[in-house]
């Protein structure tokens, strides 16, 4: 496989892994801010993701080879960083793998029109299925996560403008909802963030790419741009819509009062054409399915790390740990998909902004391959956002 074809598969695994359970859960927060805060804290978060991925591509660059955060840690810093890697790193895949069920799970009950009760059946099913996929060697997976991506983008492109196309000149929800309380940025702050959380696969794509210093920052560069835009014009779209078609629903998402399953529903039903409504259950697929694909990939890679040479068939036992233990979280915890992406925020900033940035302080190199990195203002900023991240969250949960 050339080089170009691998950062080409590289990007879209970084955007499919990103472009998941943000795109029904973003609407449903943002209306809080309105699409004024929304877009400028979208934009905001987008930057101090691709700087700080450029701060675990150097690691990995500085270690010669593709290795998890915790090995890093262990590597340049020492064994309290080792462990949080370690630690953080295991909490955040197992938490997006058990969002990802539960979400899929949610949108299959409601096209089936099953009750709750099939909850924990359906969720088995598509746990085996997943596990069955990610059975595969990397490169099936990397062809298949671009055929589903890039259908996930059509049906994308195709909703958003019939969504806008419908808007026409009514009124636009720039500045509504909450977004001059605190509680309001505390709830979503770190669910946007969460939603741009590709940095599980740092290390298998750093492998993938073998090491390329300008692939890979191209990779990561387009990988999260793609979602940011992405993101800014659905939820933009989907706002309107509501916010001109049903704004009692709209009231409904300012309350928190609105699961997964409910806004693709209102969705299907704005335009009241049944090619549309089969369109946006088959873009909330395609978009989740992208994401246990990304995720599910690193999570493999990290638990085959440590049982490979330890017993047979260590593939296998990764795949069934890396599925089993998030299915059983989605099957056990109640409206899980935004409870659990709120707190994968919190793990995924020390995970991917404030461990990797004392790694890289801590590791004090002499050559960094990337510039921009030796900035001390972008750093603090970097480190400011992480911390404020980590406080949005725990207010929420306090509070």
């Amino acid at each position: 496989m050339n080089i170009v074809n691998k950062q080409l598969g590289a990007i879209l695994i970084v955007a499919g892994t990103a472009i998941g359970g943000g795109m029904i859960a973003l609407p449903i927060m943002i209306a809080k801010l309105g699409i004024l805060w929304g877009v400028a804290l979208m934009l905001a978060i987008w930057g101090v993701v691709y700087y700080t991925a450029l701060v675990n591509i150097e690691l990995n660059l500085q270690a010669e080879k593709g290795l998890p955060i915790g090995q890093l840690g262990a590597l340049f810093s020492g064994k309290i960083a080792s462990l949080l890697g370690i630690g953080c790193l295991k909490l955040l895949m197992f938490s997006l793998m058990s969002v990802y069920i539960y979400g899929l799970t949610s949108l299959f009950l409601e096209v089936l029109r099953w009750g709750r009760e099939f909850f924990p059946a359906v969720a088995l099913v598509i746990s085996l299925c997943a596990a069955l996929v990610l059975l595969l060697p990397i490169h099936f997976l990397d062809y298949a996560n671009r055929i589903l991506f890039v259908g996930a983008l059509i049906v994308a492109g195709v909703l958003t403008l019939i969504l806008a196309g419908s808007i026409g000149g009514k009124r636009v929800p720039f500045l509504v909802g909450t977004y001059d309380e605190f509680a309001s940025w505390s709830m979503v702050v770190p669910v946007v963030f969460t939603s741009f959380g590709f940095q599980v696969v740092f290390h298998t794509l750093s492998n993938y790419c073998d090491m390329n210093k300008e692939g890979l920052r191209r990779v990561f560069f387009w990988g999260s741009l793609i979602p940011a835009v992405v993101y800014i014009i659905w939820s933009c779209a989907i706002l309107c819509a509501i916010y001109n078609y049903d704004p009692n629903f709209y009231t409904l998402m300012i309350e928190e009062k609105v699961d997964v399953s409910e806004l693709v529903r209102v969705l299907s039903l704005i335009s009241g054409l049944k090619a549309v409504q089969i369109m946006v259950w088959v873009i909330s697929f395609l978009v989740i399915a992208t994401s246990v694909l990304g995720v599910g990939i690193g999570l493999c890679d990290s638990v085959e790390a440590y049982v490979k040479g330890k017993c047979k068939h260590s593939r296998l036992i990764a795949v069934v740990i890396a599925v089993g233990v998030p299915a059983i979280i989605a099957i056990f915890v109640p409206g899980a998909f935004i409870k659990i992406l709120g707190f994968a925020g919190m793990i995924l900033s020390v995970l991917a902004i404030l461990l990797p940035i004392y790694i890289l302080v801590a590791g004090k190199f002499k050559n960094i391959y990337y510039s921009v990195l030796t900035n001390r203002f972008l750093l603090i900023g970097s480190v400011i956002m992480g911390l404020a991240i980590i406080l949005c969250e725990i207010v929420s949960i306090i509070f």
